[in-house]
């Protein structure tokens, strides 16, 4: 469910859930949130063959393998399989606007040994697609990190008007990454995943000729695609097709 190929376009629908454990949860809430979220996304992979999932933050990844083993080792196959993308290469979605370079480097030093002896590989993508900015030095701490890419929401383009979505961001240091920022929210609070096709298609800033990503799923609190997103999908790619 990575990829959808309309007549004029090429998108790609990228499953996600965003959850900010964190934020003024308690720690239990939290974590049995990322919980009922890897059960609901492996769910949706058994019932469609084609659905893919991508989630971030090694923290979450780690509080499964220490209280439900069973599920990790799930996960693990799905990572082997291709169905579930590892992202983002740090230990939790942080601010990206305080912290210091230090402190995303050892993000990632933690994250990327994590993945790399859980799951066999490093992360290329850096994902903190809910901080309200980011650093102007964060493709050199990405690039020196091991990743080539990010993917952000905020600023919207309501804050921040930008050429084109998907661009290369340099730092100072001559460091860039490709970046990308998601339109229209990482989930689907407000418009469903047709809406959505319709909105970036009568977008001043849409180009056929150009890839894209629309994200869909249920957050900020977790839960992921659903069914009804999925058939959704499925729907409009036999629309498409035909």
């Amino acid at each position: 469910m990575r990829k959808f190929v309309g007549v004029k376009s090429n998108i790609h629908l990228i499953g996600n859930a965003h959850l900010d454990p964190a934020w003024l949860w308690r720690f239990e809430e939290g974590f049995e949130a990322f919980l009922a979220t890897c059960r609901s996304a492996l769910a949706r992979m058994r019932e469609t063959p084609t659905f893919i999932f991508s989630c971030s933050s090694a923290s979450c990844y780690e509080f499964v393998e220490q209280t439900d083993p069973e599920l990790f080792k799930q996960i693990q196959q799905a990572v082997r399989d291709n169905r579930w993308e590892i992202v983002g290469g740090w230990w939790v979605e942080p601010d990206c606007n305080i912290p210091t370079g230090e402190s995303f480097v050892r993000q990632a030093l933690y994250c990327q040994r994590y993945f790399k002896e859980k799951f066999g590989k490093t992360c290329t993508t850096g994902y903190c697609i809910d901080s309200f900015g980011h650093h102007a030095n964060l493709p050199q701490l990405l690039t020196q990190s091991g990743m080539d890419s990010y993917v952000f929401m905020r600023p919207e383009a309501h804050e921040l008007p930008l050429p084109q979505s998907l661009f290369r961001w340099q730092s100072q240091s001559g460091d860039e990454v490709l970046a990308y920022r998601i339109p229209f929210h990482y989930s689907n609070f407000k418009h469903s995943i047709t809406e959505k096709l319709a909105l970036l298609e009568g977008s001043s800033e849409y180009d056929a000729a150009r890839p894209w990503m629309l994200f869909y799923g249920v957050g900020n609190h977790g839960g992921g695609p659903t069914k009804q997103q999925i058939v959704e999908i499925l729907e409009q790619e036999l629309r498409m097709s035909s």
